[in-house]
């Protein structure tokens, strides 16, 4: 008997029997195996994640049976498992009139790339059930994979055998030729369709499809409109209309559209995308950042969830930047993008430590990343582990004598220190060589002075550095009025004290220009 019998006469016998009597014990068995059987078809019917362990269990009280088995292996394709339904396979030796066994079968082989075998299998399909359309249109797609001219036949067979139908095959075949890359051929077979049903959306869609991917954007859109004259859209029309006008740098008109595919859908990932890229063009971070949000994919695509920190500096929101990373980085720890500006802002948040936690392990996956060491070696000098700060700089310099940035780092630790004052001089006066305009630099070489005690030389240095930008750096500024005290000019040394401590809110800053003034 087969599975199915053998259910339908479980099901009789149950149903006619007395229900005072006991049951045998094979009675008992075959009444367990009928609601096995029935518990898996429901679990298939709903969707269950636990329906192939279910089938597996009735398979294991009728371990002969080729429909079990069948559906075990139909389970595991749907979940695009074939290794699963290797164990199962055998089903089809006892299922040699059963066309949708073969069915099944031709789509196991199809998965194991055993193309051959798969379409041998869904001819013996169509031998035994030669008006079954599901099969027929399986095995034309599986043929248009490999035999494109043998599919064109069958489908322009079926089209003059059911003209009803014609229009539907020739946009099936133009997107079989789309998919070759035979573009021509495609776009003959879309021009059929649409001579036959100019209503029919799919054909044009076929068409604007092979002038986007042949470059030809123009007539691409001039499809789309077509179909938007005919009350058809779609996000993903509309967004293509939008990208267009991108190209074209017609930012209105793009914004319209997109905005017209958020309105159908949104969290269409390429409408907020854009639009978030729009507002950041128009200076409206808030919105560029509601639009990164409302995407699709920004939970799980770092890099937006980089650019939402990025708008939020720009608003100068530090803590929500800040946090944001921290998310990002919490749920994606090995994205080395996500990785590298956390540590750089913990870094600005002075947790040093914390910024080295993170930086180290990104170093390790990218040991020839000078940028990653540099920042590292900051870390590392914010904590004062400065035996680990100059290994990270000798392995610059040894790899690139002329890293302007190392050379000024280990200068500046050396002086704020002060020690090895010789050794920092010379750093700094290589990397004010390689950039002599870098006022960062000159800060510095102002520092190494001050720390030689040759203050003249300093208080020039720091003299040549614009005031908005001593303004801007409190670093900076503490050093110009250290400078100008350690020179008895006690009124520029006020003023660039009160400079540095302008954004400071406590009031250790004052106290500390108490001492001087």
């Amino acid at each position: 008997k087969t599975m199915k019998h053998f259910l339908l006469c479980v099901c009789l016998a149950l149903a006619g029997g007395a229900v005072a009597l006991p049951l045998s014990q094979e009675a008992q068995a075959e009444a367990q195996l009928f609601n096995d059987f029935l518990e898996a078809a429901y679990a298939q019917r709903a969707g269950d994640p636990e329906r192939f362990e279910l089938l597996q269990r009735v398979l294991e009280q009728a371990p002969d049976s080729a429909y079990v088995k069948q559906q075990l292996v139909a389970e595991a394709l749907a979940a695009d498992q074939p290794k699963l339904a290797q164990a199962y396979i055998d089903f089809i030796e006892s299922a040699q009139d059963d066309p949708e066994a073969w069915a099944v079968y031709g789509t196991y082989q199809w998965q194991a790339q055993q193309y051959p075998q798969a379409l041998k299998a869904y001819e013996k399909s169509l031998e035994l059930d030669p008006d079954n359309e599901l099969i027929l249109f399986e095995y034309i797609t599986m043929l248009s994979a490999n035999k494109p001219q043998q599919a064109e036949k069958m489908l322009m067979d079926l089209a003059a055998a059911r003209p009803q139908l014609a229009p539907e095959l020739y946009t099936e075949i133009g997107k079989m030729y789309t998919f070759h890359q035979q573009y021509p051929k495609a776009l003959e077979f879309f021009d059929k369709a649409m001579a036959l049903d100019g209503s029919n959306p799919q054909p044009r869609l076929g068409r604007a499809q092979v002038y986007e991917k042949t470059n030809q954007y123009f007539l691409m859109l001039h499809e789309l409109e077509e179909l938007e004259k005919m009350g058809y859209t779609t996000p993903k029309t509309l967004s293509q209309m939008a990208s267009v006008f991108v190209l074209v740098k017609d930012l209105p008109r793009a914004k319209h559209y997109f905005l017209r595919a958020k309105e159908q859908e949104n969290d269409n990932i390429p409408a907020n995308y854009f639009l978030a890229l729009i507002a950041e063009q128009e200076e409206d971070y808030n919105r560029a950042i509601a639009y990164l949000q409302d995407s699709a994919d920004y939970t799980t695509e770092p890099a937006k969830q980089l650019q939402v920190s990025f708008y939020q500096r720009k608003l100068e929101r530090e803590e929500d930047s800040l946090q944001t990373l921290k998310n990002a980085y919490k749920q994606f720890p090995d994205h080395n993008e996500t990785a590298y500006f956390y540590g750089i802002a913990l870094y600005e948040k002075e947790d040093y430590k914390q910024s080295a936690r993170v930086l180290l392990p990104l170093l390790e996956r990218l040991p020839d990343n000078n940028q990653v060491r540099l920042q590292y070696a900051f870390a590392l000098e914010g904590q004062k582990k400065y035996d680990a700060m100059e290994e990270q700089l000798r392995i610059l310099l040894e790899k690139n004598p002329r890293d302007a940035a190392a050379l000024n780092l280990f200068a500046y630790s050396l002086a704020l220190r002060g020690e090895r004052l010789s050794e920092a001089a010379d750093y700094i006066a290589r990397a004010l060589a390689l950039e002599p305009e870098n006022f960062s630099f000159m800060d510095t070489q102002a520092w190494v002075f001050f720390k030689q005690e040759q203050l003249e030389k300093a208080a020039d240095i720091v003299s040549a550095i614009p005031e908005e930008l001593l303004a801007a750096n409190p670093e900076m500024a503490y050093h110009a009025s250290y400078i100008y005290a350690a020179l008895d000019d006690t009124k520029k040394a006020a003023h660039y004290f009160q400079m540095a401590c302008a954004n400071r809110p406590d009031k250790s800053c004052h106290k500390e220009a108490k001492k001087f003034f």
